[in-house]
């Protein structure tokens, strides 16, 4: 009976001092993970035309018009627009022109700016670790209960190695996680 341990305790020492497993060290593994987000905000202001202090000449070319056609362009409600484009952000200008003077200007700012948000993830290292535990067994021929301790010592990657005794029976078993 007592050779039967030891021979099963040698046993277990050869394989641990012949395993291949090093000490991985309580470095924990760093993720990091970046996220960009778009974002867009319009700003949209009008002023009249008196709130604006410039006036708008029209150059006339030399050729010949009518006074019809000249009362008929001064009299007129004009629209011009702008638009400007400045990397991803667009600024439009519209104005309103009677009689040579800006009735109302019309600014819009579409203004888009990302927000880059970066989240670090720390996770530790698995570690080899020892269990203890109890346990009863059954012998189903002779129908004896038996009571005793277990060890189970875990290696990451590798498995889970059980040594068992009880009062009726020795176990060794070595599980290997799919």
């Amino acid at each position: 009976m007592k050779s039967i341990i030891i021979t099963l305790l040698i046993g277990v020492l050869i394989f641990f001092i012949f395993d291949k497993s090093k000490y991985i060290g309580d470095k924990p593994i760093i993720v990091t993970q970046t996220d960009t987000i778009y974002h867009t905000d319009t700003i949209v202001k009008t002023k009249r035309g008196k709130d604006i202090p410039f006036e708008i000449y029209r150059v006339i070319e030399d050729t010949f018009t009518d006074t019809i056609t000249i009362i008929k362009d001064y009299s007129t409600i004009k629209v011009y627009s702008d638009t400007i484009t400045q990397d991803s952000s667009k600024f439009y200008i519209q104005d309103s022109i009677f009689q040579n003077k800006i009735l109302s200007r019309r600014f819009q700012a579409e203004i888009a700016y990302k927000t880059i948000t970066r989240n670090n993830y720390i996770y530790q290292q698995e570690k080899n670790d020892i269990y203890l535990g109890f346990l009863g067994d059954l012998r189903r021929f002779d129908n004896k209960v038996g009571l005793g301790v277990g060890l189970g010592y875990y290696m990451p990657k590798k498995g889970l190695i059980l040594f068992n005794a009880t009062t009726n029976q020795y176990s060794l078993g070595f599980y290997k996680k799919f």
